[in-house]
């Protein structure tokens, strides 16, 4: 039943017509309609619905509902019928982190959607959308706050209304304020001052606009929607929350708080993008604001960087484990996760991102992410029928094994997308602090997965849950500390114009961070990262890493070589964490540090020598760590990573292995898998003795345990006082050798240098520091024989930029393959100018996988 069509006289009528149409060519005249949507959206058409669901695309909906969810589109008529318009969850206001739990939403869906082929109907359309109607008005009535679903209800149920409760509708909407965090408007009051760009605060709030997107040209509240929809372009756009998420994202995706909360957060970001483009036309799913990036767009590809690829116990898991977010976020059994994921196809596909829309649904069926398995979540998942879309592989998009987030400062290296045994190195440096969220300071260094998480940083709890940071010597970060702190003042993004000030160059707030890759994509990856910045007193610190992948991602191991420079007034201390027990060997002299048995005492014993060798193999198990967090966990399953690391620089080191003496009763409880295990175990390797400049040089080997027993020889590899580094040995004739060299200052070294080494076999040579695109002269010599290479420093270079704040100078790597028969002498020196032409790829290296 439509209740517009009122029966009148034909007079009648034709004067009701004329009388329309004057009174819509005053309010035109007038300007009340400042903002102009797009020729043909459904604002511009005065068309309901308009939010997330239009005239033109719900019978596609409808259709995909009957063909695709017909099961579960029954079980939500049934249910919306038989739950009492009383539940508890029946409210305007956001429920429980949850913008779409009301039962008048669901509701209103039903009657929008029409009748589905397949399904059967306890009640008439007519009847739902009676009864979320009249729930609408029951709780505007109560004095709810409003938030989404108030729009949605309105938007949804619109042909279903008569005049006289659109009109009850609308006047009781604007005396009501918007359920927000931070700011207090209304309808009728909807400027704000943004002060919070990031964090809960703009991801778990409604605003004005969104509502007005409902009500414009309805001629019930013209001036007050229009108000709300022009206020969209002070809070979304110039730097505001779209924009910011924006930039937050760049071209690489990402999140301000990618680890933790972008389990659910995003959701609402894209709910509100959404509607802004089914309402009015403006698509920002395929623009990108006023600033590079676009959160929604990357937001596929960026996951399938980040996850972990294996399986815990029997469920995949998603992001990488890593920073102090809560150790429950991260999981794709988390229901709002799986709400965002969903929801997303369809708002990509239809916003003619068809290929990210495909790889989002390639990672719902690859990870097994399973339906939404509670009612008031459905309308998620039915407005994202992502069923509907065919699936779109990385392959498929020849995605390079390597992203660099820039301005969150996370670089992610993959062995591949299409095996549980893939290995994925995470580094976390950021340049930019964010409010709610420490950039750097929150997840810097690095963290390594191989058939379960082997490295990262301290994970432990959220919000006070947890106390690993609370014994002495204990930190939080992968990260080189100093004794008396020396961390200078730093200034976090709050508003708008402080980011668009950091965007443009203009302000304090780039603290230092990843500001060089260097890579042959599955060949080797350079990482150099510098915090001079972020440090007081004129310490100094910059690290390189070098990551070097299996040429198999079932059977061979992954090398990681990471140096550090430091240079300070106060000894250093080189950090980094392990949720295994990790097993010492190689050491000279140990020590017991345990300093008690309650929840605030030290656990750990100091290990002092040179060449120490810490062993951590992912299924030996810890007190209370398996599922469920009840007893210890024993057993391989699929959990059989094995990791472990040579210390090689300070060539006489103290090495503490410690962790909290017994764990704290709310990080136990938390613990429902061993996918959320916390990194209990932290490492500290310090010098010996002080010196003014230190250098720390640490070589992980990360492996299946299946193929991989012991570590392979690794030794320390030094040229003169210039170049410092590693010499890997091949773990048999199979696989190659490796050197990896790293400049002893941070910089360029234009100088002529020489190493020795001795092994057989293929041998890759990777050295850094050298001047970037540059020809070099190689000269190999072998029992008194002498082999010359030309080669070109490698040419894929991608540089942080400064933006007049800081310099940031290009270094060159070079890399280059022979074969050894015993002792070869290498002597590399400048030979020719600059030059940006690409080596030559080398041969008879990768193996192609079966």
């Amino acid at each position: 039943m439509n209740h517009d069509k009122t029966s009148f006289p034909e007079s009648v009528q034709l004067n009701r017509v004329f009388l329309v149409i004057s009174i819509f060519t005053f309010f035109f005249s007038a300007g009340l309609f400042a903002y102009t949507p797009k020729a043909g959206s459904a604002m511009a058409n005065h068309e309901h619905p308009r939010l997330h669901v239009t005239p033109q695309t719900k019978a596609a909906l409808n259709t995909a509902l009957g063909q695709h969810f017909t099961n579960e589109y029954q079980s939500y008529v049934n249910w919306a019928n038989s739950t009492s318009d009383g539940d508890s969850y029946n409210v305007l206001y956001e429920s429980g982190h949850d913008p779409l739990r009301a039962l008048m939403v669901h509701q209103a869906f039903i009657a929008m959607i029409g009748e589905v082929s397949g399904v059967s109907y306890p009640i008439s359309l007519e009847s739902y959308a009676s009864r979320a109607i009249n729930r609408l008005i029951s709780r505007l009535n109560s004095g709810d706050e409003i938030s989404y679903v108030a729009a949605l209800v309105y938007d949804w149920t619109y042909h279903y209304q008569t005049p006289a409760q659109r009109t009850q509708i609308a006047n009781l909407m604007k005396t009501r304020t918007i359920n927000h965090k931070v700011f207090t408007h209304s309808i009728a009051n909807p400027d704000i001052q943004p002060e919070q760009m990031f964090s809960s605060k703009y991801f778990e709030c409604c605003y004005a606009w969104y509502i007005g997107l409902a009500f414009w040209g309805d001629g019930l509240m013209d001036t007050e929607a229009d108000h709300a929809v022009e206020s969209f372009n002070d809070v979304m756009l110039n730097y505001g929350y779209l924009d910011a998420m924006n930039f937050v994202a760049g071209e690489g995706g990402g999140f301000s708080e990618w680890i933790g909360y972008s389990s659910w957060h995003p959701r609402t970001h894209f709910l509100q993008v959404d509607a802004w483009f089914t309402a009015t036309g403006e698509n920002f799913m395929a623009q990108s604001g006023t600033v590079p990036g676009n959160a929604m767009v990357n937001y596929a590809k960026f996951m399938h960087y980040a996850i972990d690829p294996h399986k815990y116990f029997n469920d995949f898991y998603c992001y990488m484990m890593t920073g102090d977010a809560s150790t429950t976020d991260t999981s794709l059994e988390h229901g709002s996760m799986r709400e965002q994921m969903l929801f997303l196809v369809r708002s990509l596909y239809n916003g003619g991102r068809t290929q990210e829309a495909g790889l989002m649904r390639h990672m719902i069926d690859e990870y097994e992410v399973e339906w939404l398995d509670y009612l008031h979540f459905y309308n998620w998942g039915f407005l994202g029928a992502y069923r509907m879309v065919s699936p779109v592989t990385p392959e498929d998009l020849q995605m390079k094994k390597w992203n660099w987030s820039k301005n969150l400062g996370l670089f992610h290296a993959r062995t591949g997308f299409d095996s549980n045994a893939d290995a994925v190195l995470q580094i976390s440096d950021s340049h930019f602090l964010y409010d709610g969220h420490d950039g750097n300071d929150d997840y810097p260094g690095f963290g390594m997965v191989k058939h379960g998480e082997l490295f990262g940083t301290r994970n432990v709890g959220h919000r006070g849950y947890g106390n690993l940071e609370n014994y002495v010597g204990a930190h939080e970060d992968n990260v080189v500390f100093f004794e008396g702190g020396h961390e200078a003042n730093r200034s976090t993004m709050d508003t708008p114009a402080e980011l668009k000030s950091a965007a443009t160059g203009q302000g304090n707030f780039d603290w230092g961070g990843i500001e060089q890759i260097t890579m042959r994509d599955g060949y080797f990856y350079q990482i150099r990262s510098r915090r001079d910045r972020s440090l007081a007193d004129n310490f100094k610190h910059s690290r390189e890493y070098i990551w070097v992948p299996g040429e198999n991602e079932r059977t061979d191991s992954e090398f990681l070589i990471v140096y550090d420079r430091t240079s300070s007034t106060t000894k250093p201390e080189w950090v980094y964490h392990m949720p295994w027990v990790p097993l010492a060997s190689g050491f000279t002299t140990s020590e017991n540090i345990t300093t008690g048995t309650s929840t605030s005492d030290r656990k750990g014993t100091a290990y002092n020598g040179s060449n120490i060798i810490l062993t951590q193999l992912n299924s030996t198990g810890d007190e209370f760590d398996n599922d469920g967090g009840t007893q210890s966990y024993v057993g391989g399953g699929v959990a059989h990573g094995v990791a472990f690391v040579k210390t090689l620089l300070p060539s006489l080191a103290r090495i503490e292995v410690t962790r909290v003496a017994q764990m704290d009763s709310e990080v136990m409880k938390r613990q429902a898998h061993l996918a959320i295990k916390s990194h209990r175990w932290q490492v500290s390797v310090k010098p010996q003795s002080f010196s003014t400049n230190e250098r720390f040089l640490n070589v992980y080997q990360t492996a299946d345990a299946d193929f991989v027993a012991n570590m392979t020889n690794v030794s320390l590899l030094q040229s003169g006082s210039s170049m410092q580094g590693a010499w890997i040995e091949r773990e048999s004739a199979q696989h190659s050798n490796v050197v990896a060299l790293f400049n002893y200052s941070n910089g360029v070294n234009a100088n002529a240098f020489a190493y020795d080494v001795n092994g057989q076999g293929k041998t890759k040579h990777i050295i850094t520091g050298l001047k970037p695109y540059t020809t070099y002269k190689i000269d190999d010599v072998h029992n008194s024989s002498t082999t010359t290479l030309t080669i070109v420093t490698e040419p894929e270079i991608e540089l942080w930029d400064y933006k007049g704040v800081d310099t940031n100078t290009a270094t060159g790597t070079l890399y280059f393959e022979t074969t050894l028969n015993g002792a070869h002498t290498f002597s590399i020196s400048v030979s020719g100018t600059q030059d940006t032409s690409a080596p030559g790829t080398p041969q008879g290296f990768k193996v192609k996988k079966n």
